[in-house]
């Protein structure tokens, strides 16, 4: 990614951001996705105009759901919805967002947040919100198979940005294995990995969604909060249980 920085900024952008040189965004080992359009990329700023890229998911004409380490810190947000193609997103820019109040960047407890878009988006074929869970219900289960998305290098030495938005898919592993992985607060975040084609996230993908077709409807049910290694193909990600927080996004989005 060193070698990208300044291309990224000048032909998606428009705007003059440093961004940390050592992180290498990707979904390793992922395919091109079709149209995903909850799928939300964010570049997030702080008042020295430096900053790093992440993921999100529209869950309503104004909200961002994504992880409360690509909020806390950070002034501005540079949000692309609508394509599937990097170079076609359509940006907005936020300065409003807010993390969860008990947020720990340490070990990620209670990583969640969302930024809120200065004008309300328009719903298309190619801009829709994603379902949340049923309040109660704590999904995702055991060995249940998610789907993760993100914009990124085609593998783990490449030296390229893909220009189309990867998808892999994941099973969920034991909370006693994820535990074990991670100093995490159970059932607030949950663990997944894929074993044969090794598809993970990466840091530029932190904050994107973990979906599952509950009751065959795409249902946002994790966020990507946490990885062993920068682009690492062997160890599980550990995501937020949006379930565990469906209280909280409701009492202060309305959704």
């Amino acid at each position: 990614m060193k070698g990208f920085i300044g291309f990224i900024i000048a032909a998606t952008l428009c705007c003059a951001a440093t961004l940390e040189p050592d992180r290498n965004p990707r979904i390793v080992n992922g395919q091109n996705a079709g149209n995903t359009p909850f799928n939300a990329y964010v570049l997030y700023l702080n008042s020295a105009n430096s900053g790093f890229f992440g993921g999100g998911s529209l869950i309503s004409d104004r909200h961002i759901l994504t992880a409360a380490q690509n909020i806390a810190g950070f002034v501005r947000w540079e949000v692309g919805l609508g394509s599937s193609v990097f170079g076609q997103l359509i940006t907005q820019v936020s300065t409003q967002a807010i993390a969860h109040p008990s947020f720990n960047m340490a070990n990620r407890a209670n990583d969640i947040g969302f930024i809120i878009l200065p004008s309300p988006v328009v719903f298309t074929a190619l801009i829709q919100p994603i379902q949340l869970p049923i309040q109660g219900r704590n999904l995702p289960y055991e060995n249940e198979e998610g789907m993760i998305v993100g914009f990124g290098f085609n593998s783990v030495n490449g030296q390229a940005r893909s220009d189309f938005l990867k998808v892999g898919y994941q099973r969920v592993i034991s909370d006693s294995r994820c535990g074990g992985i991670y100093q995490i607060t159970l059932p607030n975040h949950f663990c997944a990995e894929d074993v044969v084609q090794r598809s993970n996230v990466c840091n530029g993908d932190l904050g994107a969604a973990f979906v599952v077709p509950e009751r065959r409807v795409e249902t946002l049910v994790g966020i990507a909060s946490l990885i062993t290694a920068s682009c690492d193909s062997i160890n599980p990600t550990g995501y937020t249980r949006v379930s565990s927080y469906r209280q909280w996004i409701r009492d202060n989005t309305g959704v």
